[in-house]
């Protein structure tokens, strides 16, 4: 019999650290030195906050390099990681790093570029709690996902990274090693982030699982 799957969801409020950037020289020295709850807020976190009101922006150092610096060559750099390439928050640390670098080795001028408004950096103080959702077989699964709310989703699928590998999330893990259905749990896991709100990862989802059912 598969372990049962109970929905958690979360409260993650934001909080402001006291420090910001004036220009992207202030801006390397914060993202070389914030703690990983800083980076996963201003990358991850962002998709909570950004995928309905920031397109095409998938960041927040993305959105404030553009509209503050309007250094659009930077700001595509950035927003072109891809971050399922990334396993851990000290990697995508340093490929942020690396990029900033090397623009301020190119347009060295643009470093002493004061930004209409300040980077505010943030970190995130999380709550988690149980629901009184459950999922037993794929079916149940399906049937909850459709009605619990999009922050249970985003704790599943997306927060639940900043304490584990980043490319796993909950739903794949438990459809794959509690199910044993690892080709749907892998098509779960290669959702493109970028692509979606919380509510079409909702969709998106469920529609893997009834093609999966239609499929048997």
């Amino acid at each position: 019999m598969a372990d049962v799957f109970q929905f958690l969801s979360s409260a993650s409020l934001e909080k402001l650290t006291g420090r910001k950037a004036e220009n992207l020289d202030g801006l390397l020295d914060l993202i070389k030195t914030c703690p990983d709850t800083s980076i996963f807020y201003h990358t991850f976190s962002a998709y909570m906050k950004m995928r309905e009101i920031r397109l095409p922006y998938n960041n927040d150092f993305t959105y404030w390099i553009s509209s503050s610096l309007n250094e659009k060559a930077l700001a595509e750099k950035i927003m072109a990681i891809d971050l399922s390439e990334y396993n851990t928050l000290t990697s995508l640390r340093m490929r942020l790093i690396e990029i900033i670098e090397e623009y301020r080795r190119r347009e060295s001028r643009t470093f002493r570029k004061r930004a209409d408004d300040p980077f505010y950096l943030y970190d995130i103080i999380r709550v988690v709690y149980l629901t009184d959702k459950f999922a037993y077989d794929l079916q149940s699964f399906r049937e909850v996902l459709a009605t619990i709310s999009i922050y249970s989703i985003y704790l599943h699928f997306i927060e639940c990274r900043l304490e584990k590998d980043l490319h796993i999330d909950d739903f794949s893990t438990w459809i794959e090693h509690s199910l044993h259905l690892p080709d749907l749990a892998r098509k779960i896991k290669k959702i493109d982030l970028t692509a979606y709100t919380m509510e079409g990862l909702r969709t998106r989802i469920i529609q893997l699982i009834d093609e999966h059912a239609r499929q048997r």
